[in-house]
């Protein structure tokens, strides 16, 4: 980090996103902080108009290190959630209203928030933080441009616990907020003691809700902050920590109103659920959240993870924009604000994105699932008589890139048969395939050849840039090529470039040539997956090699990553369609049909190589074929559903369906087949 950065991060201290008034007193001490060496190690969010610098939108995040003193992590590669409710209201109960008057209870709200907590993990919007990463240079804007970086993860189950903490809150809190540095903080004592009453994880944020308080007057009004504890020598606080406040947001603050941090911010009608009223708590804890794990160190006020050069990090940059409802499970959506990605900046010219740019382009697990778009993630609120995640359809787009006509699929079983490849053995199987997994896989590939399910894609198409357009194919053996690689050794916690470089390996194997109607699947044994599997992130993806993305690997190569699904149970589609024991190997023909279907219409993976657009066919959020339909119904018989089809050799085979911009006379919707 050069001297003229370590001095201007010196100079910002503190860090914003905002909520509540202080004193006259305090805002002079804010002017005065920030003037000087900062002596506040907070980085507060502002209200809307609240912030003293404005957020630029116009650069990358740098990653700064990681390095700020002993302890020091850069970003939290495994984030985890600890919630705290302090104060003995919680226990006691209190109500609220929202902006129409319409009374909620403090139970009501600590369920909005637990259930946000709880359900962000694995979500495409969690997602948009993971290509930030540690272990690099300073300077470095790209992790996918430096080997050995340790990314921020997004495993599914984050929150790790709840606590109602019913010691006293101070009554001036808000203005400690501000007033106070971490070693005398009673908000950093409160983060200490809750790491005593759960655990300490130096990877987790522990968040701190306080209920209704005495509102100071003055301006700034912040909404929550982030922090870290800090010890010198021994002073202070026993070790570093993640911390964030969130002050009681639905009052009405002086100047702002009831609104000020987001209530009925994006739903201006409020439901039962708490959708509305409580708007502003997912956006400001989720906004916190998100910065905490991409810059968590906060040592002697520098920030030495990912900002950018006004010290903005990635909720600041997107702070009060674009605010919309976006999907945490299969049965509600929550409030939250964009997430700057540099990655979506440097291919669009605009950061602000509220779903991860995919790349690899992963299937979610069960209870994931990316719905048709719905209006009010297209409105900057939700009209009145409209409920939230009320559908409206989006249908396919077709963005330039190739499309496989003459569909092959190649299959590689990768290591089943190396030693360890399996804990178990089962009679009549054979020891390198004893779930017969990689025979189902085989057999549902001969066999989706030509079938209705299989007619869907053929609506989909190719410009060839002369006039000319080409259509996908769906010959009636697609199934080219199996290659039981047991040769080149395999080990568990894959990387995405390990696996491209298989691909690569069994383009030379099988002598492939037609790299553009080709998809080479590489799938692993019950004990050697990719890392991102093993942590819950997904169940597969599919990709394309670009200079880029893979470096030193050929170009050109669309593969999918297959882990060994049945690791994953339920959450990767065991017994979704039929009961146990007849499906436990559901997820395995689910999950696969997926991946061919969606490297059929996007090959490229809505990837691009310089100017060059690589992707095909995917809606404008960024969903493609199998993302639209993917878990629909979540197990139930509903339209739309996973069904079993009959292949082309009379068997059935469980699979999802597909969207078809044709179906409902052009509106859009999952299909069985043609």
């Amino acid at each position: 980090m050069s001297t003229k950065t370590l001095e201007r991060l010196s100079a910002l201290g503190l860090r914003a996103l905002a909520i509540i008034t202080i004193s006259t007193a305090i805002s002079m001490a804010v002017i005065t902080t920030q003037a000087s060496a900062a002596t506040n190690d907070k980085h507060f969010f502002w209200a809307p108009g609240q912030a003293p610098n404005p957020s630029s939108v116009a650069n990358d995040l740098i990653y700064h290190g990681g390095n700020a003193g002993a302890g020091a992590i850069g970003v939290e590669t495994t984030p985890g959630i600890y919630l705290i409710f302090w104060g003995p209201d919680w226990a006691n109960g209190f109500t609220t209203a929202d902006a129409n008057g319409k009374q909620y209870t403090s139970q009501q709200l600590q369920t909005y928030v637990t259930s946000f907590l709880s359900n962000l993990g694995g979500t495409s919007w969690a997602a948009i933080q993971t290509e930030y990463c540690n272990n690099v240079p300073a300077g470095t804007t790209s992790c996918a441009n430096v080997s050995g970086g340790g990314f921020v993860t997004n495993p599914r189950k984050q929150l790790k616990g709840v606590w109602t903490d019913t010691t006293p809150v101070p009554s001036d809190i808000v203005a400690l907020g501000l007033a106070e540095n971490v070693a005398d903080d009673p908000l950093a004592m409160e983060a200490i003691r809750a790491s005593a009453h759960f655990k300490y994880d130096p990877q987790a944020t522990y968040i701190i809700l306080t209920p209704p308080t005495t509102i100071a007057t003055g301006q700034p009004v912040y909404c929550g902050y982030h922090t870290q504890t800090s010890s010198i020598d021994g002073l202070g606080n026993p070790y570093r920590l993640q911390y964030a406040f969130i002050p009681f947001l639905n009052m009405n603050w002086p100047g702002l109103g009831t609104g000020g941090c987001g209530m009925n911010s994006v739903n201006v009608i409020s439901d039962s659920f708490g959708h509305g009223v409580f708007d502003g708590y997912s956006i400001v804890t989720g906004h916190e959240y998100a910065e905490a794990v991409t810059d968590p160190d906060n040592f002697a006020s520098v920030q030495d993870g990912w900002n950018d050069a006004q010290g903005s990090e990635n909720g600041d940059k997107c702070a009060w924009k674009g605010l919309g409802n976006v999907p945490m499970d299969s049965h509600t959506s929550f409030a939250v604000q964009p997430l700057w990605s540099n990655k979506a900046f440097d291919v669009t010219g605009d950061g602000c994105v509220r779903s991860a740019p995919t790349n690899p382009h992963a299937m979610p697990s069960v209870g994931i699932t990316p719905p048709a778009i719905d209006i009010c993630m297209t409105l900057p609120t939700c009209p009145p008589g409209v409920a939230a995640g009320q559908p409206m359809p989006v249908n396919m787009a077709y963005f330039g890139g190739h499309v496989q006509v003459n569909p092959k699929i190649y299959l590689v079983l990768w290591g089943w048969g190396q030693p360890n490849a399996f804990d178990h053995t089962t009679v009549g199987s054979p020891v390198s395939d004893p779930d017969g997994a990689g025979a189902l896989m085989t057999r549902f590939v001969s066999a989706m050849g030509g079938t209705t399910w299989g007619d869907v894609v053929t609506q989909y198409y190719q410009s060839n840039y002369n006039g000319n357009y080409s259509t996908i194919g769906n010959p009636g053996q697609q199934l080219t090529g199996v290659w039981h690689d047991n040769t080149n050794p395999i080990h568990d916690n894959l990387s995405p470039i390990d696996l491209a470089r298989e691909a690569a390996r069994a383009v030379q194997f099988f002598h492939a040539t037609d790299l553009a109607d080709s998809n080479f699947v590489i799938a692993t044994p019950q004990k050697f997956n990719d890392a991102g599997f093993n942590q819950s992130q997904y169940c597969a993806w599919h990709d394309y090699t670009t200079p880029v993305g893979y470096p030193g690997v050929q170009q050109g190569i669309a593969f999918t990553n297959m882990p060994y699904v049945l690791n994953a149970g339920g959450g990767c589609g065991k017994d979704f369609v039929n009961p146990a024991p007849t499906g436990d190997l559901d997820g395995v023909t689910i999950v696969l049909g997926h991946e061919i279907a969606e490297t059929l219409t996007d090959p490229g993976a809505e990837s691009s190589t310089g100017l060059v657009q690589n992707g095909g066919w995917f809606d404008y959020q960024g969903w493609e074929i199998g993302d639209k339909c993917a878990w629909v119904g979540d197990g139930l018989q509903v339209p739309g559903a996973p069904f079993n089809m009959i292949g082309n050799d009379g068997r059935a085979y469980p699979v999802q369906t597909l969207w078809s911009n044709k179906t409902l006379s052009g509106v859009g919707y999952c299909s069985q087949g043609f």
